[in-house]
C-alpha cells in the first residue's frame, strides 16, 4: 500500500496542462485566478476632471462671457478666450486650456455673463488626468485572486483583457443502495465534497448519487469529461462493492487510517479517484488528497503542514495504530494539543468536535494540519 503523500506526488505527475481564457477586466470576480501582466496605455481618468460645480476658466477675471458646457460622459475641447468660462459639474471632462474651477457661490449670473465676487483663484478645483492611475504603470498577477478592495478597483479598467487560468474541473459519484429514506444518515460525504470545491473556486461538472451498480457506475466513468472525477462509496470488499478488476489501478489501497481502501487509476489523462464511503476517510482524503491537486494545479504549491511537535509531548497511546494515521484533535496554541481518545473511523462526531488533524508516520515528530473552514 502507498504512502499518502508519495500518492499525491504520483497522481499530480497526471494533472493536466494549465488553460487560460482572457477576461476583461470590468468583469472580473473574486474566484477568477489571475495570471497576467499589464501596462495602462492611457492616463485614468484620461481627460482633467473639475472638482466642483461651477465654471471653467482659463485665466483671472472680473466677470466672464459663456462658451459653453462641460460633460459627464464626453470630451469636448472647449477653446475658450480669457474672458469666457464653460459651466462644468463635478467629474465632468474639461479641456486642458482650463486653470480654474470658480464654484457656484463665488460668483453671480446674468444672463450670459458671469461675474466674480469672492473667488481668491487659489484652489484650481481641477482634478489632473492620471489622477488615479498614471499612463505607463505596470499591474502583476502572479497565479492569485484579487481581493475585494482590488477588484472594486480593477473592475474599472474596463477595456483591459487579462489572462484567467481556467480551474480544474470535477465530476462526483457518490454510490449507496443503503441510503434510503430509512437509514440514519443522509449520504453527506458528496455534499461537503461540493462545498468544498465551490470555496476553492474549483468547477463542478456533475454531482449525483448511484446504487450499487457495476454496470451504471462504468457508464459514467467512461462518460466522464472532468479532469478529475471522484467516486465514493463502494471501494471494501463486500458483495455489493465495486469489481475495481476491470481497473488498471495506479494505487491500490492506501497506508493509511482513515483511507485505507483508497483506489485510484488514470484513463486519456483524466484522473479517477475513489474515495471510501466512511464519512471520516472521504474527509480526510479531501482536505489532504485533494487539496493538495487544486495547490499543485493553480499554485505549483506542496501542501504545508502549519506546525511539528514532538509526540512525547502529545498524550495519546500510538502503540495502538497499526498504521500511518491522521487523528482528528484540538490545538488551542502550537504546543497545547489534544488528540481524541475515540479514533474510530465511524465516529463522524470527532469532525464535528476538531479543528485539526494530527498526522502520525510512525516517527518522533507529528505534523499538524489546520482546518481552516472551522
Amino acid at each position: 500500500m502507498d504512502d499518502i503523500f508519495n500518492t499525491i506526488r504520483l497522481i499530480e505527475k497526471y494533472l493536466p496542462k494549465p488553460t487560460y481564457t482572457l477576461k476583461k477586466t470590468k468583469y472580473l470576480n473574486c474566484k477568477d485566478l489571475i495570471n497576467d501582466r499589464f501596462t495602462l496605455k492611457e492616463n485614468i481618468p484620461p481627460y482633467n476632471q473639475s472638482a466642483m460645480d461651477g465654471i471653467g476658466v482659463i485665466s483671472k477675471k472680473d466677470a466672464y462671457i459663456l462658451k459653453g458646457k462641460t460633460l459627464l460622459d464626453k470630451y469636448i475641447d472647449y477653446k475658450i478666450k480669457d474672458n469666457e468660462c464653460v459651466i462644468v459639474k463635478t467629474g465632468s471632462l474639461i479641456p486642458n486650456s482650463i486653470k480654474y474651477i470658480i464654484p457656484n457661490e463665488a460668483y453671480f449670473q446674468n444672463k450670459n455673463l458671469f461675474h466674480i465676487f469672492k473667488y481668491d483663484f487659489k484652489n484650481t478645483f481641477i482634478r489632473k488626468k492620471g489622477h488615479v492611475f498614471k499612463s505607463g504603470q505596470k499591474f502583476i498577477f502572479k497565479n492569485r485572486y484579487l481581493n475585494k478592495t482590488e477588484l472594486f478597483i480593477y473592475n474599472s479598467f474596463k477595456n483591459i483583457s487579462v489572462k484567467i487560468k481556467n480551474n480544474l474541473s470535477f465530476k462526483i459519484i457518490s454510490t449507496g443502495n443503503e441510503f434510503t429514506k430509512n437509514h440514519f444518515i443522509y449520504p453527506t460525504n458528496a455534499s461537503y465534497l461540493v462545498n468544498y470545491l465551490n470555496s476553492h473556486n474549483q468547477k463542478i461538472d456533475k454531482n449525483i448519487h448511484i446504487k450499487d451498480d457495476q454496470k451504471i457506475l462504468e457508464k459514467e466513468l467512461k462518460n466522464s469529461k472532468s479532469n478529475i472525477t471522484i467516486v465514493i462509496g463502494g471501494t471494501g470488499k463486500s458483495e455489493d462493492d465495486f469489481d475495481f478488476r476491470n481497473f488498471k489501478l495506479l494505487v491500490d489501497g492506501l497506508n493509511l487510517k482513515p483511507g485505507r481502501p483508497f483506489k485510484s487509476f488514470i484513463r486519456n489523462r483524466q484522473i479517477f479517484l475513489f474515495f471510501p464511503g466512511n464519512p471520516c476517510s472521504s474527509f480526510v482524503l479531501t482536505n489532504i488528497l485533494v487539496n493538495s491537486l487544486i495547490l499543485k494545479y493553480q499554485f505549483s504549491k506542496v501542501l504545508n503542514f502549519d506546525n511539528e511537535i514532538d509526540i512525547e509531548k502529545i498524550k495519546f497511546n500510538f502503540e495502538s495504530l497499526m498504521r500511518k494515521s491522521f487523528l482528528f484533535g484540538i490545538m488551542k496554541n502550537d504546543q497545547n494539543i489534544k488528540i481524541f481518545n475515540n479514533q474510530e473511523s465511524s465516529n463522524i462526531s470527532n469532525i464535528l468536535k476538531s479543528n485539526c488533524l494530527i498526522y502520525f508516520n510512525k516517527t518522533k515528530k507529528l505534523r499538524i494540519y489546520k482546518l481552516n473552514d472551522k
